[in-house]
């Protein structure tokens, strides 16, 4: 029996949460494809576990966990992906949000520099 040829991957540098059920951690994701992606192992993922990821665009993407080092996880998603999708800017959690003047525009990449 064949295994099916493996997706192509792209290099990124995104940021995921990627909640295990019982914690949910902030994980930057090495490279992807439509069919998986590589993660840092903040999160003491191990081989099987099933994983919820949201990165970009997309939420709740239930994933599971194919292999796991000390310091990267190996993820397959359960549905192919939007790479689009998963590419688009996230608000990450990080409390409060700025609302006035010009601080709510300082974690904004594309912001007038002058």
């Amino acid at each position: 029996m064949s295994t099916p040829p493996r997706q192509p991957r792209s290099s990124v540098i995104l940021y995921a949460l990627v909640d295990t059920g019982t914690a949910a951690v902030e994980c930057r994701v090495r490279n992807l494809s439509v069919t998986g992606a590589c993660v840092d192992n903040a999160g003491n993922l191990a081989p099987g576990d099933e994983v919820r990821v949201t990165m970009g665009s997309l939420v709740q993407l239930v994933a599971r966990v194919m292999w796991a080092k000390p310091t990267l996880a190996g993820l397959h998603f359960e549905a192919q992906v939007d790479l689009a999708a998963a590419r688009q800017p996230r608000t990450r959690a990080s409390g409060a949000q700025p609302s006035a003047g010009w601080m709510q525009h300082i974690r904004d990449a594309y912001r007038e520099r002058g």
